[in-house]
């Protein structure tokens, strides 16, 4: 993290007296671990005149400039913002997994915890904490994905020997059920494919030959289509309109396809007017990416209602 310097000069107040001596108040700030500054005061006794305590002050100031802030001045939003986004940054985390940990931060853990010194955060905070969402009807999943993010945040404080231990321990855990996810018979596929507008049969047909995820097949470019050889090469995935890496390091691979999904890509090609290597497969008239809110909402759900 980068300290920015700022220009000060402080204050010293004329003597005044008080019962021991002459005494001289001096103002000055002091650097934050968040970026800021606050501001300090100090009463300064047995000082041989005003100019003394200007050299006190000016003390002060060099040492404010080099100094950084301790663990124990940290607030839980002031490692947030200085030290824990600085080393998702470093990771190279996805920007989908940043936007939900943003999320979660500004819904549900800084409202909570934002001023609490990191130091003085204990296992019992995190209980209630967790307790008090659960009391609120929230999901043990959700729960858990809370939970992810503390442990975490705390992991870093504890591996920094920022804290002694983190506070979150292994009995916080909330259990989860897992549950069978919902699937469609070939019957029903076929049903919903040849119910959808034509302008997007296309990519329900390589959504049921190829089981890509949604974000895979919006970032699909005609670049990664082989038709010689009938191989799809999936190197990308689409997140909010951004072109990122696939999910995990084993989603970078590649799919071969049969006759009929060969014959879908070249009557697509066909009636596309964005069939350059670097144009998307499955577009908008202009070109850009589809969104996956639009596609549910506005192509899948319709023609779920349809068919009931």
């Amino acid at each position: 993290m980068t300290t920015r310097h700022t220009f000060q000069r402080g204050y010293v107040s004329e003597g005044f007296k008080t019962r021991l001596a002459i005494a001289y108040h001096i103002r000055y700030r002091v650097p934050t671990a968040g970026g800021k500054w606050k501001h300090k005061s100090e009463v300064l006794y047995e000082l041989s005149g005003r100019k003394a305590a200007r050299d006190v002050l000016k003390s002060r100031l060099q040492e404010a400039l080099k100094r950084t802030p301790e663990a124990a001045e940290l607030s839980v939003q002031d490692f947030v913002e200085a030290y824990w986004k600085a080393y998702l940054e470093r990771r190279n985390g996805k920007p989908s997994t940043r936007k939900g940990y943003e999320s979660v931060l500004n819904t549900h853990i800084l409202p909570v915890l934002r001023d609490v010194r990191l130091t003085e955060v204990v296992p019992l905070q995190i209980e209630e904490f967790l307790r008090s969402k659960a009391s609120k009807g929230l999901s043990a999943k959700t729960i858990r994905n809370m939970l992810v993010l503390l442990k975490g945040i705390f992991a870093l404080a504890e591996d920094n020997d920022l804290i002694q231990r983190t506070p979150v321990r292994k009995r916080h855990e909330p259990n989860v059920m897992r549950t069978e996810k919902p699937s469609w018979t070939p019957q029903q596929v076929r049903s919903i494919i040849d119910n959808v507008p034509a302008l997007y049969r296309p990519l329900f047909v390589c959504a049921a030959l190829t089981g890509l995820r949604l974000g895979e097949l919006l970032g699909l470019q005609w670049k990664h289509i082989e038709f010689s050889s009938a191989k799809l090469r999936i190197e990308q995935s689409l997140w909010n309109g951004q072109l990122v890496p696939p999910k995990t390091k084993n989603s970078v691979r590649t799919i071969p396809f049969g006759e009929v999904l060969r014959q879908t890509f070249v009557l697509h090609r066909q009636n596309s007017l964005h069939t350059r290597p670097e144009d998307f497969v499955f577009c908008r008239s202009d070109g850009s990416a589809l969104q996956p809110d639009m596609l549910r909402r506005e192509v899948l759900y319709p023609t779920l209602d349809r068919l009931q």
